[in-house]
């Protein structure tokens, strides 16, 4: 059966923008229940998905389509592929698809045996695993390791990627996006600095000269040059750019030029070719946390900086390979 459940009621719904990421679809503000019996399942990049046989009010069978967040980001959480079997009974809360009829974004799903289980990170304010940091000091790596996003810290970066001073230019150029057909739904690399704004673990990596820094989402992997004293305009722009980093009081600083990935955040807001975009790193005294701020400087996007500040944690995590698979695939 399906039934409507009361929207005033479920805090949790997400604004559009934040989903439109990754999804070939819009989803609705309402927010519905089904219970059904599952009948595939996608375990994959960049969102796991899951197929429901449900009966309808008029006693018609009826497949639904769901999608929920990320393969890490859901076993993290404790939720893995072998949590689902073919054939279980569940119950599913989501939003549904403006665009696609019988299609969800999952926000829960209850389990025959009463857990409730989160599908959409964003949902998440905190997970228990966020409390298991590392003997940092002990290890005395600084800032050259694994470093995992909390989910309390991802919320707050969501937020702060919709909330800038965007010129009204930017603005009416995010009705150019195609949700349909973009960066995201072909599984293509982003670029800076959006890539640094995402709920999967970053790596630092010393090669003297030269810092690694590579996340998991996409499989990206930054270079930051050591040795050059000035960002170089001889370098062919690039999505990543050209970053060149040098230590101050014990904290990185990075600045990036040459970038000609074309947006800022997920929604189709441009960045201009001119854009310089100002990193800071600074390393807790037990070595646990990872603070860093991004500064963007670009006058035709915004009225004055930009600026994305938050946290990252040593939780022990590895990078995984990312392995996207294409949306409409």
């Amino acid at each position: 059966m399906t039934r409507l459940v009361s929207v005033a009621a479920l805090l949790f719904a997400a604004p559009l923008a934040t989903v439109a990421h990754h999804s070939v679809t819009f989803y609705s503000d309402e927010v519905i229940e089904i219970a059904g019996e599952l009948t595939r399942i996608e375990w994959r990049n960049p969102h796991i998905r899951l197929t429901l046989e449900a009966t309808n009010d008029r006693g018609l069978t009826e497949r639904w389509e769901m999608e929920g967040s990320s393969i890490y980001n859901l076993e993290r959480s404790g939720i893995k592929a072998d949590t689902f079997e073919i054939g279980q009974r569940l119950v599913i809360t989501g939003q549904p698809s403006t665009r696609e009829e019988r299609t969800l974004l999952l926000r829960e799903i209850l389990l025959p045996d009463g857990r409730a289980l989160q599908m959409w990170i964003q949902n998440v304010t905190r997970l228990e695993s966020d409390t298991r940091l590392v003997d940092a000091a002990a290890e005395d790596r600084g800032i050259f390791r694994v470093w995992s996003v909390p989910a309390a810290n991802l919320a707050r970066a969501l937020a702060q990627l919709r909330d800038q001073p965007f010129t009204d230019a930017a603005i009416a150029a995010r009705a150019d996006w195609d949700p349909l057909d973009n960066f995201a739904t072909r599984c293509e690399p982003e670029g800076m600095p959006r890539i640094m704004v995402n709920p999967h673990p970053f790596e630092f990596i010393d090669h003297g000269d030269t810092i690694t820094l590579r996340t998991e989402l996409y499989d990206v992997e930054r270079t930051i040059h050591m040795d050059e004293d000035a960002p170089r305009l001889d370098v062919p722009p690039s999505r990543l750019g050209h970053s060149v980093g040098r230590w101050v009081d014990g904290d990185l600083v990075v600045v990036t030029t040459r970038v000609n990935w074309p947006y800022f955040d997920n929604a189709g807001t441009p960045l201009g070719e001119d854009a310089e975009i100002t990193e800071g790193f600074s390393l807790s005294e037990d070595q646990t946390r990872l603070d860093f701020e991004v500064s963007v400087a670009d006058s035709s996007t915004f009225t004055e900086p930009a600026v994305l500040a938050g946290y990252w944690l040593a939780l022990g995590d590895t990078i995984a390979r990312y392995d996207c698979v294409p949306i409409d695939n």
